[in-house]
């Protein structure tokens, strides 16, 4: 078969250009012919594929990229049996996805005036070619949680979708360091036999956190950092990172490598690899690093992260990040006996499953190849529904899941709630009607955002999902309609079974006597709240109702107590989702909690508890930190008066 690889641009240290070869070599050793098309290669050519250097026009990297796809366009209606994209561009029948979700990025990570811009709309046209419903490319992700996003913002089908095994290059199979390579290593950079050395690899500096790895090595104790070097390598530019080593007094420490072929023998030289980045599709060098047998210091933004901790090869940092844990976590391991983590690597990656990432993409390729592409014609609204709720074919559109019918949970002027059961398992369909004109107005005028639909659920399920806050799966999203008065909507969640609201849990007027379980609930609280605040979301309605503990967990003042379990966070329906959130928002929300539990005899302890885990830091610092808590007990209070005054 002749299949065609579409990559923008290849140099040899981006991991997506070295995925890309080993997937074309893959599919050479199987007989097939295979064409490469890229507007740059920084390289050796290729000598088992056919090249094509495409050459590209543009002042900006969305304008070049535009101009790639309008260039390589002619070039496919020669007879190909499979065109393969390792960038966005319409056309593909595979895309391999490497880079995360432009749209999720944009919405999370940028201020909302970024979408009006040239190069959101370039991306998201490209991304949208390949991700939209009535698509036919077939995708590659790396990860579960890329194919969280994507779904979340265009609805793809489940079919489409196949999640490749995690993967490390073949050098590093086996490999076993030599004494002569660390030598070499450790001669170059001019770092003494019993000096440290911390390593970081990737291009990309400021995604992969090279600022924080900076800061964390510069924190750590005098006789320490006298030992310690911090060794980057990967193409970058590297000015704003050596004026920050520069102002925190260590630039003799610090060393920019540039793009480095020998990374094996960089990982053998070294005593731990830092990849402090702030968000990571992959993490392919964790893998690569536990191969070499050496030790981990991570955050958990990188989706190969959980293979760290199942490993026991390293650490993880959970989020939200915190620089003061990086700093603790590096000192740590840079005094510690490594002798078990250097064991564990090698031993967990020996297992074939981390080698077969090409042969998996070359199975698709060639799955692709032998039928004929079918395309799903869509409408022109949003809508998606997971193969695991199996309403059947007669249901599966719009009109029909609106109609579903079940125990009627609420119901409100323009929405309704309901609770419907598929094969023993239970849902929750959120429909909604449109809010009317009136309604946003009213809104509009109290400054206040109009909830139009069902839309602020379905982001909020799945961003706090990724970031690790327990959340009902989000299993189905519809819009409709460009009125946002009428425009209707519907969110599907899995219900989540045998469990009870913390209100229920402590109801009014009781006490609590098992004072562990209280401490251990006031713990994971603020650090719900902790992870939702620091990720830009606030809830509106942040009461203890919302709140679900499995009932096998929960207990009363009158049993004996037992361990909580995860906290559930539900009705999501009027969260808010910015880059950051505001300080008014925050305090509704931690005020609304507070009224919320001020029934339960919280002793002067419990909120000091709370305040410490929250802000991640001592009491001290806490209580004189960014939050004004007074403001906190402030808003509880007028909430606590306003529900007495109405009862009376």
């Amino acid at each position: 078969m002749r299949f065609a690889f579409c990559l923008f641009r290849f140099f040899p240290f981006s991991g997506l250009a070295i995925d890309m070869l080993r997937i074309a070599d893959c599919a050479h050793r199987r007989g097939h012919e295979v064409h490469i098309l890229t507007s740059e290669w920084q390289s050796a050519p290729s000598g088992k594929h056919q090249m094509d250097i495409i050459p590209v026009s543009g002042l900006t990297n969305h304008g070049r990229a535009v101009s790639f796809h309008r260039a390589v366009r002619p070039r496919l209606r020669k007879e190909f049996d499979a065109v393969v994209g390792f960038n966005k561009m319409p056309g593909l029948d595979v895309y391999y996805a490497a880079d995360p979700c432009f749209a999720a990025r944009a919405r999370y990570s940028r201020h909302p005036l970024y979408r009006l811009t040239p190069r959101f709309r370039s991306y998201r046209q490209l991304e949208h070619a390949v991700f939209s419903r009535d698509a036919g490319t077939q995708i590659l992700v790396l990860s579960d949680y890329a194919r969280s996003e994507y779904q979340e913002f265009y609805g793809t089908q489940d079919a489409r979708f196949t999640v490749l095994p995690p993967t490390i290059r073949e050098e590093f199979r086996d490999i076993s360091p030599t004494a002569g390579g660390c030598n070499r290593i450790r001669t170059e950079t001019g770092v003494k036999a019993n000096d440290l050395i911390v390593l970081m690899v990737g291009s990309g500096f400021r995604t992969k956190g090279v600022d924080r790895a900076i800061t964390a090595v510069a924190a750590q104790a005098p006789d320490l950092l006298r030992r310690t070097h911090l060794l980057i390598a990967g193409e970058g530019t590297p000015d704003a990172y050596i004026a920050l080593a520069r102002a925190r007094g260590v630039l003799s420490r610090v060393t920019f490598l540039g793009g480095r072929l020998d990374v094996p023998d960089l990982m053998a030289a070294s005593n731990v690899l830092l990849h402090s980045a702030y968000n990571e599709n992959t993490g392919a060098v964790l893998l690569e690093a536990m191969a070499m047998g050496l030790p981990i210091l991570t955050t958990d933004v990188c989706g190969y992260a959980p293979y760290v901790t199942e490993a026991d090869a390293g650490r993880v940092l959970h989020s939200p990040f915190d620089q003061s844990s990086l700093n603790h976590e590096l000192g740590v391991m840079l005094r510690a006996d490594p002798a078990t983590w250097r064991h564990n690597g090698p031993a967990y990656t020996h297992q074939p499953l981390f080698y077969a990432m090409p042969d998996t993409a070359v199975d698709i390729i060639e799955q692709v190849a032998d039928r004929s592409r079918r395309r799903v014609e869509g409408n022109r609204h949003f809508f998606y529904l997971s193969d695991k709720v199996q309403l059947g074919a007669t249901e599966a559109d719009f009109d029909s899941v609106l109609s579903l019918q079940g125990q009627i949970f609420r119901k409100a002027p323009g929405r309704r709630t309901v609770r419907f059961v598929r094969r023993d398992t239970g849902y929750f369909l959120k429909a909604h009607s449109g809010v009317g004109w009136g309604e946003i107005i009213k809104n509009l005028a109290s400054l206040k955002r109009p909830v139009l639909g069902a839309g602020n659920e379905w982001h909020a399920l799945h961003l706090l999902g990724r970031k690790g806050i327990r959340t009902p799966a989000p299993l189905g999203f519809g819009t409709r309609g460009r009125n946002p008065a009428r425009r209707q909507s519907f969110v599907i969640m899995e219900e989540i079974a045998d469990s009870s609201s913390l209100e229920q849990l402590f109801p009014q007027g009781g006490h609590v006597y098992d004072v562990p379980l209280k401490r251990q609930l006031i713990t994971q609280l603020a650090g719900i709240a902790r992870t939702l605040h620091s990720n830009g979301v606030n809830h509106r309605d942040f009461y203890l109702c919302h709140f679900l503990i499995n009932n096998g967990n929960a207990c009363t003042a009158s049993e004996t107590r037992h361990e909580t379990g995860d906290i559930a966070l539900i009705d999501l329906h009027r969260a808010q989702i910015r880059r950051s959130t505001p300080m008014r928002w925050i305090v509704k929300d931690l005020g609304s909690l507070y009224y919320s539990a001020m029934h339960i005899n919280l002793s002067r302890n419990d909120l000091f508890r709370f305040i410490r885990t929250y802000c991640g830091q001592p009491l001290r610092a806490a209580l004189t930190g960014p939050v004004n808590w007074n403001r906190v007990q402030r808003r509880a209070l007028r909430l606590y008066r306003s529900e007495r005054t109405s009862e009376s």
